[in-house]
């Protein structure tokens, strides 16, 4: 069945080449908003998923890949012609370049080590140790997702590398998107001493990274909340990777922690360059120390502005933090919505975001309301959280429908996938205007993405667990493709085809890119799927094979 599966995802391959047009993912959920939207997918829409659709093949790589996916197309690589490129990087330090429509692509068209990865147990003491529960296993090396500028033609890399038995290290590295050849390595990244340290042994660099203002930016949380610990931002000279400018969110304080993990999440960028983080459980202190908060900084890591709920003191005790999904910035509007641990959604208006909210009060916050199912009796909540509270960690992601209007989805652990409306003007419409079937029990609910034609055939695609916790174990995961209008359940991997068994990847949406879904998992490979019989009214435009550029959102030309 494999061979003739290969066979027609060649021919479907050939024949949608002529009609393919250039879609490129470059950064994680899609752009610096962080809106998780593909606006130019003509060939995937609810008739032709429905028509036939299923996987059309995979691709070997070595380690899990906690990063999504990314994408570039009409990409010369030297001695090996024009391709649409898709770019992975796993746990084991390796980051792969792959032809992104070839079913017979079983060797890569570049491979680059950075480095050996560390051990999972290699971590300091903590719950997780003590109880022989890791949240990451067997290797920590690139978890974040890197960011592409095909412009200049680089991908830039975090990974953290065992240099020596006691010496973790993390560097940025910018690669050449055409051959994998390292152009630049930063210094081992590090900030401050004594109570002010980001020391690569308690760190993790989670979020996904982001390119803007000539910067790369990281933001670092910790390992399994082990160690002394802060959240950071790092800025570096994208050419020579020169560390220039540094934000801690809890200084001074040998048991600051705020750590900036947003589940994979990368900070968001608006217009003007100013950068958007949401911090975990750690202390606070006004215009000082920003634990369980929004934080708004200036392109070279200034604190513009910030918002801190006034239960910021329960929320860390309870370990409920706000920082466990990141911020999206809505499209057409001023304001960003994120939600995180207690299951709740935030609307800010990110030019006054208002500081620490009144006690008993909206103020300053346009909104906060429930987005997950929990028991509304608030001293379960108190006694058992995890019975209390349900965590937002995939999303949320953005719609703008022609039938509906803008649609804001989110799919917390343990609840219902729900679509919710929202206006600039009115804000969110509290009810939920669709609601889908529920997440499975536990950890982490499901990892969205959205392609659309514009404000027509959206899809809402979901990486989620089938059936199990996938807190601390490797479970076994499913791909599932929703009408965005309606929640209709168009397709998944539920079945027991053992072609289509893979192992979750945890936090990471799928990517869609020209008719096909790129899907990472821990299973050593990344699946790829797209449609099984020809598109039941092809489109009218071609694809020259040349990159095609187009605006990034922020003024300048990008791929």
């Amino acid at each position: 069945m494999m061979i003739l599966r290969r066979i027609l995802a060649l021919v479907l391959t050939m024949t949608f080449a002529a009609v393919a047009v250039a879609q490129s993912v470059l950064m994680q959920h899609n752009d610096p908003a962080r809106t998780g939207t593909d606006p130019q997918e003509k060939q995937l829409t609810p008739a032709t998923v429905k028509a036939g659709f299923g996987k059309l093949f995979s691709l070997p790589i070595d380690g899990q890949i906690y990063a999504q996916p990314l994408i570039v197309n009409g990409l010369d690589i030297p001695g090996k012609g024009v391709h649409n490129v898709v770019y992975v990087a796993t746990m084991k330090n390796y980051v792969y370049a792959f032809d992104a429509d070839n079913p017979n692509e079983d060797c890569p068209l570049w491979k680059s080590s950075l480095g050996k990865p560390v051990p999972y147990q290699f971590i300091p003491i903590n719950w997780g140790s003590i109880a022989g529960l890791y949240n990451i296993k067997p290797f920590i090396g690139i978890t974040s997702t890197p960011v592409i500028d095909p412009v200049s033609g680089r991908i830039w890399v975090a990974a953290k590398t065992m240099i020596s038995q006691d010496d973790p290290r993390y560097y940025l590295y910018s690669l050449d998107i055409r051959t994998g050849a390292v152009l630049a390595t930063s210094q081992p990244i590090q900030s401050g001493d004594g109570v002010d340290k980001l020391d690569a042994k308690t760190a993790l660099q989670r979020p996904g990274l982001l390119h803007e203002n000539g910067m790369i930016y990281l933001a670092f949380g910790s390992q399994q909340d082990g160690g002394f610990y802060h959240g950071w931002v790092v800025a570096f000279d994208e050419q020579t990777l020169e560390q220039r400018f540094v934000f801690c969110t809890t200084p001074g304080d040998i048991f600051g922690e705020g750590g900036i993990w947003q589940a994979g999440n990368g900070p968001a960028a608006d217009s003007h360059g100013n950068i958007y983080v949401m911090t975990g459980n750690g202390t606070f202190e006004s215009n000082r120390r920003y634990g369980s908060s929004f934080v708004k900084l200036s392109p070279e890591l200034k604190v513009v502005d910030w918002f801190t709920p006034s239960n910021y003191e329960k929320l860390t005790l309870l370990d409920i933090d706000i920082g466990s999904s990141g911020p999206m910035l809505l499209p057409d509007s001023d304001q960003l919505v994120g939600g995180g641990k207690q299951g709740y959604f935030y609307l800010l208006n990110r030019n006054k975001m208002g500081h620490l909210q009144r006690k008993h009060s909206l103020a300053p916050a346009l909104q906060y309301f429930h987005v997950s199912d929990h028991l509304t009796l608030d001293w379960v909540s108190w006694l058992i959280p995890m019975l209390g509270y349900h965590h937002i960690h995939g999303g949320p992601v953005y719609w703008n429908s022609a039938d509906r209007g803008p649609l804001v989805f989110v799919w917390p652990e343990e609840t219902k996938l729900k679509a919710f409306k929202y206006n600039p003007a009115t804000h969110f419409q509290k009810k939920a205007e669709m609601v889908g079937p529920k997440a499975p029990h536990g950890m982490p609910g499901g990892a969205l993405s959205i392609s659309a034609d514009g404000n027509h055939n959206g899809l809402l695609w979901a990486a989620i667990p089938l059936n199990d916790d996938a807190f601390v174990k490797v479970v076994r995961g499913t791909l599932r493709v929703f009408d965005a209008n309606t929640l209709e359940q168009l397709w998944s991997t539920d079945k027991n085809d053992p072609e289509d068994i893979f192992s979750f990847a945890k936090y990471c949406p799928p990517t869609i890119a020209n008719g096909k879904v790129y899907l990472a998992t821990f299973s050593d490979r990344l699946n790829v799927y797209g449609l099984t019989t020809a598109p039941l009214s092809p489109p009218s435009w071609t694809n020259t094979g040349k990159p095609i550029r187009k605006s990034r959102g922020h003024g300048r030309v990008r791929l």
